[in-house]
């Protein structure tokens, strides 16, 4: 006997099929030696994201929500020049 699925069930089995497979390309296998380590697993290459030192237009890093002072960011390894630029750059909220 076959059972009818509805519409909702599909979109739901979809939706957390979906959800699953999002959750498990955020997850990088790396070593875990220390928390340094792990960290900077977690964040993007600066190639990976066109990352320059120059600004781009009114674009900067110094202005952008993910910019960590002095010379971080939240999403991007490596040193960040203040002035510099990249694909991923987010304005600060006003």
């Amino acid at each position: 006997m076959r059972i009818p699925m509805s519409r909702r069930h599909i979109l739901t089995a979809a939706t957390t099929f979906a959800g699953a497979v999002a959750s498990l390309m955020l997850v990088e296998p790396g070593r875990a030696d220390d928390g340094s380590a792990a960290a900077s697993n977690s964040q993007l290459k600066k190639q990976d994201v066109a990352y320059q030192d120059q600004p781009k237009g009114e674009q900067r890093c110094g202005t952008c929500k993910n910019f960590l002072a002095p010379s971080g960011c939240r999403v991007v390894s490596g040193s960040i020049n203040a002035n510099g630029w990249c694909l991923l750059f987010k304005p600060k909220a006003a």
